[in-house]
């Protein structure tokens, strides 16, 4: 018969174990999704008409950018928003360019534009001339220049979307294509100018262009640098959260409720352990879910106002997806990899391969991504605070 002694100490463990789950739950954020400092930009995103010029700017932070690493700031005058590239939120060697840091930030001030008509003024942007250099210092410098005129109230759909667009990793439902005029009408909202649009949706090209994503995804997570580069912008628990308020999340990396729960109460994943789960969801969710592929191309990503116009280009479609109950995520691994072989002086093997789906020469991909109709919704990421980011 086991003794009461036996019973307490049996019990005592028990209860500390409990706790020390109970403990785990609550650094890791099970259960606290979207809750604290770090996600209220997105609920007070409209901001008040006493903001004044900076009122555009709490939509503007809730672009889509790389990593959320959110490199950007704004300077505030009496008729201009200045917009720089915080370029010390760099991803390394995962943009030696700093070409994707251009297109959050060509996200950000499509963002402000359509959040300043929606607040009675005109946006008229002026984006930075020059070409893009391999691992520029960290210096901030300026990209664009936006002035601001008074103008009658325009809010859209494509304003309203602001707040629900979030990156969605999950599963896409196979049974629910999305329509080709559909598609057209997306391809023509985000397409002008320099920048063109192309969709990639019948079967035997998407299974191409999958595939060409999942090689870019395994030469990437072979390459240590890299992989060391996207992992120090991961962020694996709530007070990790709280303290960066940036960075891709466990609640963003597409798992059902219960696989997030699980993963953030076991042991933080190693950089490896993360690079195989990332090339498993690449090739065997999110490449073979996906009714539609698409590519943003321009005349020359390299070029600082075509990186610009590539990333409002995005974030237009993002949102207008948005809008029309779709789902979308970045796939963007094949430029990923052709601007680090580019940097290092090898050849350049996907950015060829990818502009077999251009349609005409002379045009050259900057971003890769999947539309669809998700299976679960995605939830928000972390944001920093306006008032970091601003200076008047």
């Amino acid at each position: 018969m086991i003794g009461r002694r036996a019973l307490l100490i049996g019990g005592g463990g028990l209860g500390l174990a409990l706790a020390g789950l109970g403990y785990r739950a609550w650094d890791r954020g099970v259960g606290t999704e979207e809750e604290g400092p770090a996600y209220a930009p997105w609920r007070t995103w409209e901001g008040r008409p006493q903001d004044g010029r900076l009122r555009p700017l709490r939509a503007a932070i809730l672009a889509a950018n790389p990593h959320d690493t959110q490199p950007w700031t704004f300077a505030v005058g009496s008729e201009t928003i200045e917009v720089f590239a915080d370029r010390s939120r760099n991803l390394g060697s995962f943009d030696p360019f700093r070409r994707e840091m251009h297109l959050g930030l060509g996200a950000a001030i499509e963002n402000l534009t359509l959040a300043a008509r929606a607040y009675g003024m005109s946006a008229t942007v002026e984006p930075a001339a020059g070409a893009l250099t391999p691992s520029p210092d960290d210096a901030p410098i300026r990209v664009a220049r936006v002035v601001l005129e008074p103008a009658p109230e325009t809010r859209d759909a494509l304003f309203a979307a602001i707040p629900r667009r979030h990156t969605n990793r999950g599963p896409y439902r196979t049974d629910r294509p999305v329509a080709p005029e559909e598609l057209r009408r997306l391809a023509d909202l985000a397409s002008g100018g320099n920048v063109r649009l192309a969709f990639v949706a019948e079967k035997g090209a998407r299974h191409d262009l999958g595939a060409l994503i999942v090689e870019a995804t395994g030469r990437i997570v072979d390459d240590a640098e890299m992989s060391a580069d996207s992992a120090r912008w991961f962020r694996s628990g709530q007070r990790d959260v709280a303290a960066h308020r940036d960075g891709v999340t466990l609640d963003a990396a597409g798992l059902s409720p219960q696989m997030t729960a699980l993963a953030k109460l076991l042991p933080d994943m190693s950089a490896k352990t993360s690079d195989a789960y990332w090339l498993a969801m690449t090739r065997d969710v999110q490449v073979p879910t996906a009714p539609a592929l698409g590519i943003v191309f321009v005349r020359d990503r390299l070029d600082i106002a075509a990186a610009i116009a590539a990333g409002r280009a995005w974030q237009r479609l993002h949102l207008a997806a948005t809008a029309a109950g779709l789902a979308a995520q970045p796939l963007n691994q094949p430029v990923e990899r052709a601007d680090r072989d580019k940097a290092l002086g090898r050849p350049d093997d996907f950015g060829r391969e990818l502009m077999k789906f251009a349609g005409e020469p002379g045009w050259e991909a900057t971003f890769v991504f999947r539309l669809g109709v998700p299976e679960r919704s995605a939830p928000p990421s972390p944001r920093r605070a306006l008032e970091e980011v601003v200076r008047t």
